[in-house]
């Protein structure tokens, strides 16, 4: 059974294979599809297949019409197929040979029984040799390429076709009676070296890094690629899946390549050279003061100023193509791709938690297993509804729990109510339970005595 996640992670291998087809990097859609599918593509889920470039161009087709989520999956297994050789395996195979680059096919098949990967019961050495026969490019790998590499300067000619991001180290800044680290994330336009935006944050989390992204978009335009490094937050699904419903091809530089981002580890320089040596860290009030005082930097020096590399300042070439620059016109539909997503249960009282806040649905969704989107803003405003979705259609809502008015909501009996009891008079009713407990009137009793005393006398 394909998961949710696998529905996922499959979309995102889809578009990044059409992504150059969407941001116009390729003159000739059909010779382009049939370069890609000329070699086995590994599919995450199902395995290394090959696909037909008309495949890739339902693919196309699909995305341009109903977005990313036309391109998950819809949810059902292989059948008929069996596969003995499956993703697992083929990505235990990678990871062996990028270990070991010299290792036979005889050794290799050995090793990954030794290491508890399959049993030849499950495999056998001849179906091994068969998998590597038909995908050589296993054997390929990047240890075997000549080990010196060729580093060139690039630039792209129009702006808004590559943005690179990272995040630099700032200044201690006084929050209350304690100094905190600042980080700044800032995204530049690779062709005009314009800051599309930049601000600091106290922590360098992707709730940071989202929050400017999406700053740089409203004010700058949608980028058609957008570059990062290989650090954990750029790697997270959450990003992924922006950037593929915006229509932006996400690219990670390979690792230990600094000088692959050297735009940007320019531009934190100038920084660290032309704001933060002339800042007065001590009369720094606190966050927002800061981020006040770098705009203004900002807009007043470096956007303004000529850059060596483009004989201009980066505002002018900016705003010279602006033309070319794509806004988004809806920022409410924007606001909906920034969305956070994360699955969740939801509990037999129609309950589900989020950061330690306990939230409240209806009771026909309880013990069912959602996706939750929501702005992380909404959990500090009780009055705001996360969405609740179902295989990307959404189902319904949950509200934070209100634990003083559900004390005072009337409960509804799940059992018949019971029958009212007769009210009667309190002498009678006392009667009443002295003769169904003894069966003997004691006011009879009490009476038959006074008269005999009377008679006495």
């Amino acid at each position: 059974m394909i998961t949710q996640r696998d529905r996922e992670a499959v979309a995102l291998k889809r578009f990044s294979l059409i992504s150059p087809v969407l941001n116009g990097q390729v003159q000739s859609h059909k010779q382009y599809f049939e370069e890609v599918c000329a070699k086995p593509i590994d599919m995450p889920h199902y395995g290394v297949k090959n696909y037909s470039p008309k495949t890739l161009g339902c693919w196309y087709a699909l995305y341009l019409k109903e977005g990313i989520d036309a391109l998950k999956p819809k949810g059902r297994s292989d059948q008929g197929q069996s596969r003995r050789i499956n993703s697992s395996v083929g990505d235990a195979i990678v990871k062996k040979i990028a270990k070991f680059p010299r290792i036979t096919k005889h050794l290799l098949y050995y090793e990954l029984i030794k290491d508890g990967i399959f049993t030849p019961k499950d495999i056998s050495l001849a179906t091994f040799y068969r998998y590597l026969s038909g995908n050589p490019y296993l054997l390929e790998g990047e240890n075997r390429e000549h080990s010196t590499k060729e580093f060139k300067r690039f630039s792209h000619a129009y702006v808004n076709e590559l943005w690179q991001t990272d995040i630099m180290y700032g200044p201690y800044i006084k929050t209350g009676h304690k100094k905190e680290k600042t980080y700044l994330v800032a995204y530049i336009d690779d062709a005009s070296r314009l800051i599309t935006h930049a601000s600091f944050s106290l922590q360098q989390n992707f709730q940071a890094l989202r929050a400017t992204f999406k700053e740089a978009i409203l004010h700058r335009g949608i980028p058609k690629l957008l570059y990062t490094d290989n650090g954990k937050i750029y790697r997270c699904n959450q990003l992924e899946m922006i950037c593929a419903s915006v229509g932006i091809s996400l690219l990670h530089a390979k690792p230990y390549t600094p000088t692959s981002k050297g735009k940007i580890e320019r531009f934190f320089n100038t920084v660290r050279m032309r704001f933060l040596s002339c800042l007065d860290i001590d009369s720094i009030t606190d966050l927002e003061d800061l981020n006040q005082r770098f705009s203004k930097w900002l807009l007043e020096d470096y956007q303004c100023k000529a850059h060596s590399s483009i004989g201009m300042s980066p505002l002018d070439f900016f705003m010279s193509q602006a033309d070319r620059i794509k806004l988004f016109n809806n920022p409410s539909l924007l606001e909906e791709h920034f969305l956070i997503r994360v699955k969740r249960k939801i509990h037999h009282d129609a309950t589900l938690t989020i950061d330690s806040i306990l939230f409240e649905t209806d009771r026909g969704l309880a013990n069912r297993s959602l996706e939750v989107r929501y702005d992380p803003t909404w959990l500090e405003n009780s009055s705001k509804s996360l969405l609740l979705f179902d295989k990307d259609r959404q189902v319904g809502i949950a509200r934070v729990v209100n634990f003083y008015d559900n004390s005072r909501v009337k409960r509804k009996s799940t059992s018949s109510e019971a029958p009212k009891s007769k009210l009667l008079p309190i002498n009678e009713e006392r009667e009443e339970l002295q003769e169904s407990k003894s069966g003997v009137s004691f006011m009879n009793l009490m009476e038959e005595v006074h008269i005999k005393k009377k008679e006495g006398m």
